[in-house]
């Protein structure tokens, strides 16, 4: 059972349900926007919103399987699976990289102004997605750092830079049409493509640069370490020996096995309450952590 419980699952459904069913939309909108204009900004857009989709589906499904398979099987591996599933989220976001360059590159080579009615319908929806990526932006920020949950730290960035990007088409797509008697207004488009494709790349890095970290294993830091000792010192005089301690992080979660021996003449719910007294104060002090703790008679290799 991962860290924070079934309920900290459900949420975590939920919110990423959310963006699959607010994307959806988003992505017919925007496909609708682009069919019935000329603009070059919402071409990168069409293409951007599609692989954004993807991602934002691809984070609910793995959410969703971590969620039907939270039943002490395969512990381990959840923060592999979450991590993977960013990678892939910034691996996307390269791809859409890619593509906004090379329309914008054609759209300088050969610029035009923009037209058609698709551009009024992408001007009302990127104001009211400006509003609802913010929403969801903060609401998977919020879920991250209360369950230590990588896959939602990558939704929270793509929800920014999703919002970030509505802001900039809106502003492109005004400009253009209010300065269109210049010509150098002409470039306002692919310059617009542009800055949102820079936006998507400094997400991707930073997806991509903690997804390949989280995925290996390695030990605590001195600091978790420190918590672990602090409380089996508090706990001293309440068992006989420490026969072991074995840690380490695995992905965003924390395994801590500690193998203690207990004086033969205490009662079962006396060894129960040191052991849940322990658990709770370990997990409470190192985040995202899974706390065992096991009998022991001798020390442990």
């Amino acid at each position: 059972m991962i860290p924070g419980g079934h309920g900290s699952g459900d949420n975590r459904e939920k919110a990423a349900l959310t963006g699959v069913v607010f994307g959806l939309i988003d992505t017919v909108v925007t496909v609708a926007a682009m069919l019935a204009s000329n603009s070059s900004v919402l071409l990168a857009d069409t293409c951007k919103t599609v692989l954004e989709f993807v991602a934002v589906l691809m984070a609910w499904l793995a959410i969703r399987r971590i969620n039907r398979g939270s039943n002490h099987q395969f512990n381990y591996g959840i923060g592999k699976l979450e991590n993977l599933s960013s990678l892939l989220v910034g691996l996307l976001m390269l791809l859409c990289l890619a593509i906004i360059g090379v329309n914008t590159v054609r759209n300088i080579l050969h610029p035009s102004h923009i037209t058609g009615i698709g551009v009024w319908i992408s001007v009302t929806a990127q104001v009211v997605y400006a509003v609802v990526n913010g929403f969801l932006c903060l609401k998977n920020k919020r879920l991250a750092k209360q369950e230590s949950s990588p896959i939602m730290e990558s939704q929270a960035r793509l929800f920014l830079t999703k919002a970030l990007a509505n802001l900039f088409i809106l502003i492109s797509l005004l400009l253009s049409m209010a300065l269109a008697s210049y010509h150098w207004a002409l470039y306002i488009d692919p310059v617009a493509s542009m800055i949102i494709g820079a936006s998507i790349l400094l997400a991707a890095v930073g997806i991509l640069s903690s997804s390949f970290y989280d995925l290996l294993d390695r030990t605590l830091e001195e600091e978790s370490q420190f918590f672990i000792l602090r409380e089996l010192a508090k706990h001293f005089d309440q068992y006989e020996a420490l026969h072991g301690i074995k840690s380490r992080r695995s992905g965003s979660h924390v395994f801590v096995e500690i193998f203690l021996e207990f004086d033969a003449g205490k009662t079962v719910g006396e060894v129960q309450k040191t052991i849940n007294s322990l658990r709770k104060n370990i997990e409470d002090s190192v985040k995202g952590s899974r706390v065992t703790i096991a009998l022991a008679t001798e020390p442990v290799v």
